[in-house]
């Protein structure tokens, strides 16, 4: 068997692997809807008062998403335009819904190419540097809340401590001891890479936006709890909570978009943070919901002006 045989192999083997998860996770999440329909046909009394911030916090979203890829791209002389940037955002959360690992990221990389010549390689390099400062960031942001919510009498189980210390782990690829592990292919030239950011001051920047984006995604989170009855209990810690364990999932997505895996991750925080009436699924299934239409309403337009100014420029 050839080296391009095997290499089609494994894809093949990973590709249904993915499928069969996705298609467990989509018939576990239907199950659970059914097997819960009378508790949550009881819930399902919406305050529609908090409908409109919650509209505001996934366009504010998209808004830090462009503005972190806007300052990776520039670091290597790529400049964009606000609706470019913006408009990169909305497209890479459109297709993250399609039936394709990484639909998003391989759409803005395409754009990025064709239009302004940055490679795939050194697209792919912002990628990396991305995931890995959010993961070590969701890390230790989530060992502060639990840190917060110890403080205030309210749970903090073990379960979540030993994944966001795992998380913050990560922490050590920002240091000479990255040397000493061996790194998958894709994150060798890490160190490299972020020294580069280190060096333009453009690192501290790109953990402050990612900052920003959990603290959008927890109050997503809080104002959809909100909406639901009994969704006073969740208070904004741990809503942080909830919201860093539904970013965390994401980084490897299963399904598109990540539904279903997010829903099972935040109702299972939820449970160990003691809290009832399934408002973690729920909560996090009503945010994704208005996060969705959103998307949906305005990816089209983003579409087609970037597909136009692809155009335009060939």
């Amino acid at each position: 068997m050839s080296i391009v045989e095997e290499k089609h192999g494994r894809d093949a083997h990973a590709t249904y692997f993915r499928a069969s998860i996705a298609i467990a996770v989509i018939v576990g999440l239907g199950w659970y809807v059914w097997h819960a329909r009378h508790q949550l046909a009881v819930v399902l009394k919406l305050d529609w008062h908090y409908l409109l911030p919650m509209i505001v916090v996934p366009l504010a979203s998209l808004g830090v998403n462009g503005l972190i890829g806007r300052d990776l791209a520039a670091e290597f002389g790529v400049k964009l335009s606000p609706v470019e940037w913006y408009g990169l955002a909305v497209v890479n959360s459109l297709w993250n819904y399609l039936p394709l690992p990484q639909a998003g990221a391989m759409a803005r990389g395409m754009y990025l190419k064709r239009v302004h010549g940055l490679s795939y390689v050194t697209y792919g390099a912002t990628l990396v540097v991305t995931y890995v400062t959010a993961v070590a960031l969701y890390g230790i942001l989530g060992l502060t809340g639990l840190g917060i919510l110890s403080v205030l009498g309210r749970p903090s189980p073990l379960f979540l401590w030993v994944v966001f210390a795992a998380l913050a782990g990560s922490l050590l690829l920002f240091t000479p001891a990255v040397r000493f592990f061996p790194l998958p292919r894709r994150l060798v030239d890490l160190p490299i890479h972020l020294k580069s950011l280190r060096r333009h001051h453009l690192l501290r920047r790109i953990i402050v936006l990612q900052t920003l984006l959990v603290a959008l995604t927890t109050t997503g989170l809080w104002l959809a709890c909100r909406t639901l009855p009994g969704g006073g209990e969740v208070t904004w810690p741990v809503a942080l909570m909830l919201g860093l364990m539904i970013l965390a999932s994401g980084i490897v997505n299963v399904t598109p978009g990540n539904i279903g895996v997010e829903q099972g991750v935040a109702e299972l925080s939820a449970r160990l943070l003691h809290i009832t009436l399934n408002l973690g699924f729920l909560g996090s299934a009503l945010f994704r919901a208005v996060s969705v239409v959103t998307i949906l309403a305005i990816g089209p337009m983003f579409s087609m002006v970037l597909a136009r100014r692809r155009a335009i420029d060939h």
